[in-house]
This record gives C-alpha cells, structure tokens and sequence, in this order.
C-alpha cells in the first residue's frame, strides 16, 4: 500500500480517535516516522477534530457557572468512615499473659462520578467526524476506482492505436516495396488476358529481368476447384514452355498485394497460367489455359 492509499484509508482518522488496537497505533507511529506526508495529514486531522468539537461545543447558559457554585458551597463534606477490628488474645495457661496492641483497618468509602454532558458532546463529535471521515474515504475510493477504470480503456484505445499504426506502417512497406518494383527500369509489365476457357481473367505479370524476379497480381480469376492449382509458365524464345511456380489460393495468402514467385525466369517472351492438379505439373495441360500475355 503506497502513502496515498495509506492516507485515504482511514486508519490516521482512527489513530486520531484512539480507536485502534495498539499492534496498529504502534504501526501508524512507524508511518509517521518514516513518511512526513503521513505527519502532516495527521496533524491536519487532529486540527479539523479540535476545530469541529470547539465550533460545535454546546453553548452554556448564563447562570450556569453561579448554580455550579451554589452546590459546591451546599454540598456536605465527603466523610470517610473507619471500623476497628478487635483480635482477641488467649492466654496460655501457666504463662502471663501477652499484651497485643489492637490495630484498626480503615474503610475508605469509593465515589464514583458520572460523566458529564461536555464528555459525551465530545465523544459525539468524534463518532460524527468518524462518519463523515469514513464517507469521504468511501468517496474518494469510489472516485480512484473509476479513473483506473478509465486508465484501463485509454491504455487500451492506446494499444488499438498502436496496432493500426504497425498495419499501417507494414502497408506503406508494402506499397513502397511495390512503387520500386514499378519505376526499377529492368521490370517488365505483363498484362496476360482472359483464354477462350475464361474470357474475363486478367493477371499481370511484373518480371525484373536483372534480378529474374518475378511477382503475379490477380486481377480476376475463377476460384479453382477443390484439389486443382493455377501454375504459372513462362515461354522461352524457343518456345518451350518453363515452370515458373504455383500461385497460392487467395484464401491462404498472408500479403495480399502482390506474389512473389519461387522461381526465378532469366528468358521469356510470354507468360501463360494453367489449371492443374493440385502440387503443379512438369508440362502444362493447353486446353485449361486461362491467361496469356507477350512480353
């Protein structure tokens, strides 16, 4: 428990009151000791205690004092009243007999006075400074409960924040990256159109003939079936077709942007994607061509 925590708790207003047991007002003696912040909020407390029974102190009458003295003036002196004991001697035959001095015990009689009215106006005043403590402890613990509720959310809206600003930062890498690729003077754009199987796809092809890098971005194509796989080729000057890689399914793609493929082309003049089972093929399958474009 830190100072402040110890201040709003209520036990300096108990300390204040001697209403505490005496493991802890020995306890609080070892805070005041150790922490003048302590020191200073029971001395302020003592002062409201002093300040709140003088302003709320009852008032006496005017002729209060002279009946006061009036009875002290009548009232019959308080006597204390002593009862002799006798201890009898018995004489033991044949031998005088022993003188014994008689000796007396007093008996004090023991007055017990009530408390008056200026006590119990006291001790009503601590028990309602006790309450009003107690309220504005429940209060101000109320209020400390709800700004950590509150530092919980801003610290949460921070870490939102934070996240959105890592996507962001990850997406203008991602962008940047992709801008190079575009304006590097060695990348190729390829633009392959939609076969007779599948007029409306479109894929392009950037191929950066320096580095043999090559990235695919779909534009449109049919979802493949269950168990089959695009594959992109490219066409040598020979002609021959050259396995380029496989196109992950969109689904399983972690960027979203553009592809890079595994494979790395040092010749082309086209590039085509086929339908093929799932796992690629080592020659491409003509009639499920989808896309097709020259360099």
């Amino acid at each position: 428990m830190n100072v402040d925590q110890y201040i709003s708790s209520g036990i300096l207003e108990l300390y204040a009151l001697h209403a505490l047991p005496s493991d802890q007002m020995i306890e609080v003696e070892d805070m005041i000791e150790q922490h003048p912040r302590i020191r200073d909020e029971l001395d302020g407390i003592t002062e409201g205690l002093k300040k709140y029974a003088e302003n709320y102190a009852p008032v006496p009458s005017v002729d209060l004092y002279d009946k006061i003295i009036a009875r002290i003036h009548v009232a019959p002196p308080v006597k204390t009243e002593t009862t002799k004991v006798e201890i009898p001697v018995i004489p033991i035959k044949d031998e005088k007999p022993i003188e014994t001095k008689r000796e007396t015990t007093p008996v004090k009689q023991i007055i017990v006075r009530k408390p008056g009215a200026g006590y119990w106006m006291s001790v009503a005043a601590c028990i309602i400074l006790l309450i009003v403590s107690v309220g504005l402890n429940l209060y101000y613990y109320n209020a400390w409960h709800d700004t950590q509720d509150q530092l919980v959310a801003i610290e949460h809206d921070r870490d939102a924040l934070a996240g959105n600003n890592t996507a962001l930062k990850a997406s203008y890498s991602e962008l940047e990256a992709q801008l190079k690729r575009y304006t590097d003077p060695h990348s190729k754009m390829v633009m392959m159109k939609g076969m007779p199987i599948s007029p409306a796809s479109e894929v392009m092809v950037l191929w950066n003939t320096k580095s043999n890098e090559v990235f695919v971005d779909v534009h449109r194509l049919p979802t493949p079936p269950e168990g089959m796989q695009y594959q992109l080729w490219a066409i040598d000057e020979k002609g021959n077709p050259v396995d380029a890689g496989l196109l992950t399914p969109y689904k399983d793609r972690k960027d979203k942007g553009m592809e890079e493929m595994t494979k790395k082309i040092t010749s082309a003049i086209a590039f085509a994607i086929t339908l093929e089972h799932k796992g690629g093929s080592t020659t491409p399958t003509m009639d499920k061509m989808y896309v097709k474009g020259g360099v």
